[in-house]
C-alpha cells in the first residue's frame, strides 16, 4: 500500500525539532542516509516502536538510536 513506508510517512506531516516533540509526533531514524524506522512519542523522552519479530512492540528511549527527523501530522 503507497505511502504506508517509514520513508512515505516521513516526508507527510510538518517537520518539528526534537524541543517541540508531543505525544502522538512521530520519530524516524535511518541507516545509511535512508530512512528506516518509524516511532510514535509517547512523553516522557519514550517511543513506542516494533522493535523486531522476536522482540514485537517496545518501549525506548527516544535516543535509543540517532533520530534522523521529527513530524507531526
Amino acid at each position: 500500500v503507497a505511502g504506508r513506508t517509514a520513508a512515505a510517512q516521513a516526508t507527510g506531516g510538518t517537520r518539528i525539532s526534537a524541543s517541540q516533540l508531543q505525544p502522538g509526533d512521530l520519530v524516524f531514524y535511518a541507516s545509511g542516509g535512508r530512512i528506516s524506522h518509524v516511532a510514535i512519542y509517547i512523553g516522557d523522552g519514550q517511543i513506542v516502536h516494533a522493535a523486531n519479530s522476536r522482540k514485537g512492540i517496545i518501549v525506548s528511549s527516544v535516543n535509543y538510536m540517532t533520530p534522523y527527523r521529527y513530524v507531526r501530522y
